[in-house]
């Protein structure tokens, strides 16, 4: 439970603008302190918890980093809490829903773009989970972390490198976080492969050695250089877990005290519901919370009565077992053995006919009478990359499944991980996908609000299925001709995994682990375009100007591998002209004119406002934005498709 929460800061937002009838907000920051009971029933999930120090009454004790955007007016809030699950401990609410800079503590005009949330009378709060995030890096301050207990015991770590530059020395954490302290003399073994289920090669003991970082973190040293594109693998004796599984119960007990809680309580009484959202690994985090079963509080109440978990894929991750590392996530190319995809993927229950498990994501909260309403949103880069089919497929990839009642699950055609920017320059290179899908992402919250709070059903799931040939293996992707451009062959084929006889009680005895046969898989079939059929196809997809995918190849190194989370703009030839060799037609033949085209875009977004899909007051920014992505391409594509 939480047990103060201290405010240290207190900021009126933008000198007191005021937000329609909510008017003022305010900032504040602090700490949440918990304490948690290690023989409760609703903290028996959390992984090492029960050789976690305790105080004098047998509690365990933490804190976390608590950030909260509310009316100065409570009252004049519309009684929901919209809670950011951090990533990576930054905040990403603001730049989503509204079209906002990103910011690690937001400030400026900017950093709260047009204030849609603020308008529609949400209190926006965050607070730390993830305790290996520092609390500055890379640059970055006001990066939010946990300060979680740790434990006294060994174990395996895996430390998988995979670098795009030739370097001789290596951080053993994932990106900037913190890694776990090597034993000395312990076990190691690092060894390298081409791809990530080849067969492993040793690199002797003699040519490598641990070292640190200017910053002091530890690090491997490899004086003959970590190739770019090969797949290192550092296991090693690991020391001082973090209770990374505190995480859920910090998230959990934050959001019950500020719709429940009394003495201390900043919203006061005005609270009425909880709305989480969470984007890549905070989605995948929702998904895995609501999993464990962590949306039931200490006295069973209901945490959260809605869950936005965007780009998760069909994923979890590595959130809650003996040497957790958050930031690890599973992917084409790396990192490809952590634990992300793993039984079950759907939310009603199955079972894998391969172990005999049975199961479902939501089995714990339907018991418990907690589930929430939910929405799953996914890129074409989550069904390349982070095997989003299994969300609603049989594991085998063979046919659709049933959805669970209170899920909505919609695919956004034809975009990349995160929404896309016009490109503001000419350049040598292919550029990322620009398709924006954020105007969706604010229509689907007033649907989600609306379901929560009225019972109004929002717009069906739109995905692609199997039975109506819209979901497919990549092997039959009806990929258009392209000038030295086709489909990929190495997408994410996720294996079944065996960590260990006590995998089950969230401990790595076997490190990397067993490999098993892979899960079914599948991707969007594309039109004649290159573009995803089914799913919710915005304004630049139903008029395109060119080919979006949800991936594309690395550029050093296995070549013929994807990027972990990215994807490209293919834009069509000008003319007939610069058609040579490239099946698709021509920006001309397509469109009479600039004027033309933009008619087909408007036409498009007032489509997708008719179906609940895009708020009307986005129509003019959808509108704009593809008149600059005309511009671009008609002033940047050469013969050939190169760019000038």
């Amino acid at each position: 439970m939480l047990t103060q929460l201290e405010i240290t800061s207190r900021k009126t937002v933008l000198d007191g603008k005021l937000y329609g009838t909510v008017g003022a907000y305010e900032a504040l920051c602090g700490s949440a302190w918990f304490a948690l009971d290690p023989n409760h029933k609703q903290n028996k999930a959390i992984v090492d918890l029960n050789l976690a120090p305790v105080d004098e009454n047998g509690r365990v004790i933490f804190r976390a980093d608590v950030h909260l955007l509310k009316p100065v007016d409570v009252a004049r809030g519309n009684g929901t809490v919209f809670y950011n699950v951090v990533n990576r401990g930054r905040k990403n609410i603001l730049p989503m829903f509204n079209l906002a800079m990103g910011a690690t503590m937001p400030e400026t005009a900017a950093h709260f773009g047009d204030g849609f949330l603020m308008r529609q009378g949400y209190t926006i709060a965050a607070c730390g989970w993830q305790a290996d995030v520092p609390s500055e890096a890379e640059g970055a301050t006001n990066l939010m972390t946990l300060d979680a207990p740790v434990v006294d015991v060994t174990g395996p770590v895996s430390c998988e490198i995979v670098v795009d530059a030739k370097t001789d020395l290596h951080s053993l954490g994932s990106r900037y976080h913190d890694p776990y302290e090597p034993v000395e003399d312990g076990d190691a073994e690092l060894t390298v492969r081409a791809y990530p289920y080849d067969e492993a090669e040793e690199i002797g003991r003699d040519q490598w050695s641990f070292d640190r970082l200017k910053d002091g973190r530890a690090a491997i040293r490899f004086p003959q250089g970590f190739e770019p594109g090969r797949v290192y693998n550092l296991v090693y004796t690991g020391k001082n877990p973090t209770v990374m599984g505190t995480g859920f119960a910090a998230t959990r007990d934050f959001i019950s005290f500020l719709k429940y809680g009394t003495d201390g309580n900043p919203m006061g009484n005005a609270i009425e519901r909880a709305y989480a959202f969470g984007s890549s690994q905070s989605g995948r985090f929702l998904r895995h919370m609501l999993y464990e079963g962590f949306n039931g509080d200490e006295a069973g109440q209901k945490v959260f009565d809605g869950v936005f978990a965007n780009v998760a894929g069909g994923a979890r991750g590595s959130f809650n077992h003996r040497f957790a590392q958050p930031s690890r996530h599973a992917s084409a190319h790396f990192d490809a053995l952590y634990p992300t995809e793993m039984f079950p993927f759907t939310d009603l229950s199955q079972i894998d006919p391969e172990t005999g498990k049975r199961g479902g994501l939501l089995d714990r909260c339907d018991a418990a009478g907690v589930t929430p309403h939910i929405f799953y949103t996914n890129t074409s880069t989550e069904y390349w990359n982070r095997s989003a089919s299994l969300v609603h497929t049989d594991v085998n990839g063979q046919e659709d499944v049933e959805v669970h009642p209170l899920v909505r699950v919609y695919h956004f055609a034809s975009t990349k991980h995160g929404p896309g920017d016009v490109p503001q320059k000419p350049r040598q290179t292919v550029p990322p996908n620009p398709v924006n899908f954020r105007y969706a992402e604010r229509a689907l919250l007033v649907a989600l609000d609306r379901w929560v709070r009225e019972g109004v059903a929002p717009p069906e799931s739109r995905y692609g299925r199997i039975a109506d040939g819209s979901l497919v293996d990549a092997g039959d992707l009806k990929f258009p001709a392209i000038p030295d451009l086709k489909s990929p062959v190495r997408m994410r084929r996720p294996l079944r995994l065996n960590w260990g006889n006590r995998w089950n009680e969230g401990i790595i005895d076997c490190e990397p682990p067993e490999k098993g046969r892979p899960f079914g898989v599948r991707v969007p079939q594309v039109d004649r375009d290159g573009n995803e059929i089914a799913g919710i196809r915005m304004p630049e997809v139903v008029a395109p100007l060119g080919t979006f995918t949800g991936w594309r190849y690395r550029q050093r190194g296995a070549t013929d591998a994807l990027v972990g989370l990215d994807g490209m703009w293919v834009p069509f030839a000008r003319d007939e002209d610069d058609r040579e060799g490239d099946s698709r037609l021509s920006i001309t033949q397509r469109y009479s004119s600039r004027e033309a085209y933009l008619d087909c875009v408007a036409q498009a977004a007032r489509d997708l406002v008719g179906e609940r899909l895009m708020l009307r007051e986005d129509v003019d920014r959808a509108v704009e934005r593809a008149g600059a992505m005309y511009d671009w391409v008609m002033g940047s594509v050469k013969k050939n498709g190169r760019f000038s």
